[in-house]
This record gives structure tokens, C-alpha cells and sequence, in this order.
């Protein structure tokens, strides 16, 4: 690692460690790399978008506050512009007389309803505000690709964003082979989030069909711009009595690191470098589980993060620890038809203590569900502030390991056609990056549950991980079958 590489490292701890007022001390060094540190990129500056307007306006005199979320990623992405943690891709296999100039055309009509896709990130004295450009066309990027696209897609998929100057969102067509392209989109995380993808492939596929066919996209008027749900969001936050940040405080004050056996000496300081393994789950052993779960007036989610708490904790030999679930964070009707970074993560700490059986581990994760759930609004980075944790740089803070049972709208985001042509998902590489220590990603679909393990690669070998993953989905087949086994009765499940 050069003393660049120890810098920056330093720097992502420090922020991540920090509360929210004392992130405030660091601007003065951000306001020092200003614009002009990220070259090729002159002659985009753009302007903003006024309050009150329709939802695709930009006339370049508003700033607009940043949310909670969306304020800790521009800190991280502000000392770390090469960090590509934090893009989020999605491509897909078209087959047919693909048509490139209609494919622009229905993104610039996207971009055009969507301020988030236009916003610029920048410096206003000593806070970070976004600022929307007036909408313009958005560039396709074409190529042609001989054998395995791999190289090219995560070439594409691992170029760094200019936040400041340039657009949060970039798109590429590779050809393949006659009547055969694949579509790369890449955003920043910064603007988008799992819900958004499905708005936009829903939105890309109208606008393409309107394209082809010569009328208007069908489309509804937005309610409401980005921008103006997390200028509310912020009132809220300002309106809030304490009550509900209490809640999280006196939950998760002590609450220890997750301590999992190590392969490698750890490094002092977390560098974000991954791997991953992927699991899988039979259909029928998850329908056990699930019935399981339906006659304790659980979910198949509390049943499945129940049993990667039991595996942690086994792992590790923790009573104690946490988990970081993922939630949409679109508590109102008015948010659904909205592209933007509305998630946020939920911090469930779990009791494994008593040995209790795994029922009775199930009862603990819905009360803890439930009633982390009431206190959701809260925004992470609030709840980070108030605990003051020790700074540790080797670790992500407050939680180490992630869960994340996929849920959200996915008709169009795994949609089988768009106007004349053939639509397939194709998978994006694996680009060695994770945002926690261990983070499991599953779907339910008609064959069981599928998913993936990512993990440090830093710490952990690909045994490990295999293993830890193995002993997951086996405490699943064992706890489905039996749930009244104590945790110390579960055998296997220790990695």
C-alpha cells in the first residue's frame, strides 16, 4: 500500500468513525480540492433547478440540501474519488434490430422527468449542497466486443465518477455479435438505489417503445421532485422530539464488534478489497422455513436473518452482535414513482444469549424487526453520530455484517422484452469490492433461494467464506426441520 493509498484509508476511517457535526471540521481541507482536481473534465459545469417547478426543470440559481445518506457517501466519495464501492451497475442482453439513437433518446426523456440524473454535487461554503443542470442529451457510449465482455463491462463499471462536474449516471452499448448488444447502465449510489432500478428500466422501456413507434412515452406526472422529498426529509429530521433516535441509542449503546476468526493478520486500516462465494438453498427446505416462520407469525426474512444471526454468532462465539439490514425508506406513496437514494439500513442487534432454541431466537428477531421498524425514519448517519463510537479504521463502524433478502419491485428490472427486442439480465462481474465484513445478498425465487456471500479479502480466504456460507444454509435446512433445537444443538453450523 503507497502512503497515498495509507492517506486515504486514514481519511475514509476518520469519516465513517465521525459525527455527523464533527465531519463539519473536515471541510476546510475539501474546499482545498476543489473543482479542477479531476482531470477531462472541463466545460461541464451546469446549472440547478428552482423550487416549485415541474419535475424535469433546472434553470441553475437553487441549491438544495443534501440527505442524511447522501451526505455520507459524498464524504467518502470526496476523499476516495478512485472508490468504486459505491456504483451500482445493472446490465442487460438485447437481442433485435437494436436501435442506439432510440436507446439515447429514451434515457435523455428519463434524465429529463428525473432531477436526481441531472445533479451535480458541490461545495457551498462549508456544507455540501446538489444543484440540478438543465436536461440534455444523454450520450450512449458504443463499442464492439470480441469474446467474453467481462474485461470491457468492468472496465466500464469501475470508472470513477466525477460527482462535481459530471453526471451521477453513464451508459454504454456493447455489440456482440449481429443483433446482439449488451446494455451496461452504471450510477452512483449517491442517486439511486435497488427501487430506483426498476423505475428506470420501466421508464427506458416506454420511452425506447414510444421511440420506435413515433408518439409520446406514456408516463404520470411526478408528484414531487427529489430534491423537494429530501428538503422534507431534513424538516422531518429538525421536527423530530428525540424519541425515536433514543430508541436506537439506548438499543445499541456497547454493543461489541463482530469478532469472526481471521485467516490473515487484519490491517490497520479498512481498505474495502472483497470476494465473493455463492449459496444456495433447495425450494423445499426453504418452503419448511418459511412455513416455520408463517405459524410464529413470522416472515421468511426474520426466519432467514434469525439463522445468519445463529451462524455469526456461532462463528464468532458471540452472544452479542449486529446485523445491517437494508430497507426501501419510501414511507410515503408519493416516493414509490421517484429514482433516488431513499434506502437506508436498519441496525438490529441480536441476543443470542440463554441458548435459547431456535423459535425462540426467531420470537427475539420480530420483536426486534417490529420494533425497529417504528423507529425506521431515522436516518443511519444520525443514530452513527449520537453513539460516538471509538474509532477503529480497521473495521466498518457500528456493524460489521450486512443481510439483505431482495424484495423490492422487479417486474421491469427483469423484464423479458422492450419494444422489438429480446431482453435478458445479464449478470455484472464481481469487482472486488464490499461494504462490510461478511454480507449476504438472497432471492427467493421457484427453484429456493439463491444469492451470494461477499466478504473482506483482506481478512477472510475463500474457504472461509465458502464454509461460513455452507454453514448457513445448512443451520436453514436443520432449523426448518426442527425448530425447537437449541442453537448449541444446531450442529454443523460452526464454520
Amino acid at each position: 500500500m503507497t502512503a497515498a493509498d495509507d492517506r486515504r484509508a486514514e481519511l475514509l476511517g476518520r469519516l465513517a468513525a465521525l459525527p455527523p457535526e464533527r465531519r463539519r471540521a473536515l471541510l476546510a481541507h475539501a474546499r482545498g480540492r476543489a473543482a479542477g482536481d479531476v482531470p477531462g473534465t472541463a466545460g461541464t459545469e451546469g446549472t440547478e433547478g428552482t423550487p416549485g417547478a415541474d419535475a424535469g426543470s433546472g434553470t441553475g440559481t437553487e441549491e438544495w440540501p443534501l440527505s442524511f445518506g447522501q451526505e455520507r457517501l459524498w464524504f467518502l466519495s470526496r476523499f476516495d474519488p478512485a472508490d468504486t464501492a459505491y456504483h451500482t451497475p445493472w446490465c442487460v442482453r438485447l437481442r433485435g434490430p437494436v436501435d442506439a439513437d432510440g436507446l439515447a433518446a429514451a434515457f435523455t426523456r428519463v434524465t429529463g422527468r428525473h432531477d436526481v440524473l441531472r445533479t451535480r454535487f458541490r461545495l457551498a461554503g462549508d456544507r455540501p449542497v446538489q444543484v440540478v443542470v438543465p436536461a440534455a442529451p444523454v450520450t450512449v457510449e458504443r463499442a464492439d466486443v470480441a469474446g467474453d465482455p467481462a474485461p470491457a463491462v468492468l472496465e466500464f463499471v469501475n470508472r470513477p465518477f466525477d460527482l462535481e462536474n459530471g453526471p451521477p449516471l453513464r451508459v454504454a452499448l456493447l455489440r456482440l455479435a449481429d443483433r446482439e448488444f449488451l446494455l451496461c447502465i452504471v450510477l452512483h449510489h449517491i442517486v439511486v438505489d435497488g427501487w430506483s432500478l426498476d423505475v428506470l428500466m420501466r421508464e427506458l422501456a416506454e420511452c425506447y417503445a414510444a421511440h420506435r413507434e413515433g408518439r409520446e412515452p406514456v408516463l404520470a406526472d411526478l408528484p414531487v421532485r427529489y430534491t423537494e422529498a429530501v428538503a422534507e426529509e431534513r424538516r422531518r429530521a429538525g421536527d423530530d422530539d428525540g424519541a425515536h433516535l433514543a430508541y436506537w441509542t439506548r438499543t445499541l449503546t456497547g454493543v461489541p464488534v463482530l469478532d469472526l476468526p481471521a485467516d490473515r493478520p487484519r490491517p490497520p486500516r479498512w481498505t474495502g478489497r472483497g470476494g465473493r462465494v455463492e449459496l444456495a438453498v433447495p425450494d423445499e427446505v426453504v418452503s419448511r422455513l418459511e412455513e416455520t416462520a408463517k405459524r410464529r407469525r413470522c416472515t421468511l426474512f426474520m426466519a432467514l436473518l434469525a439463522a445468519y444471526q445463529a451462524t455469526l454468532g456461532a462463528a464468532a462465539g458471540q452472544e452479542d452482535l449486529c446485523v445491517g439490514v437494508p430497507v426501501a425508506g419510501r414511507n410515503r406513496t408519493e416516493l414509490e414513482p421517484l429514482i433516488g437514494y431513499f434506502a437506508t439500513t436498519l441496525v438490529l442487534r441480536a441476543d443470542l444469549s440463554g441458548d435459547p432454541t431456535f423459535e425462540e431466537l426467531l420470537a427475539r428477531t420480530r420483536r426486534a424487526v417490529f420494533t425497529g421498524m417504528q423507529h425506521a425514519e431515522v436516518p443511519f448517519e444520525r443514530i452513527l453520530g449520537a453513539l460516538r463510537l471509538p474509532r477503529d479504521l480497521s473495521r466498518p463502524p457500528l456493524f460489521q455484517a450486512m443481510f439483505n433478502l431482495h424484495n423490492l419491485p422487479k417486474d421491469d428490472l427483469l423484464r423479458t422484452s422492450m419494444a422489438d427486442l429480446d431482453v435478458e439480465v445479464h449478470p455484472v462481474p464481481a469487482a472486488g469490492r464490499t461494504k462490510a465484513e461478511v454480507s449476504v445478498d438472497a432471492w427467493r425465487g421457484s427453484e429456493g433461494l439463491g444469492g451470494v456471500l461477499d466478504y473482506n479479502s483482506d481478512v477472510f480466504s475463500a474457504g472461509t467464506a465458502r464454509r461460513l456460507a455452507g454453514a448457513f444454509t445448512e443451520l436453514v435446512e436443520r432449523a426448518g426441520a426442527d425448530p425447537g433445537l437449541r442453537l448449541s444443538d444446531l450442529k454443523g453450523i460452526r464454520p
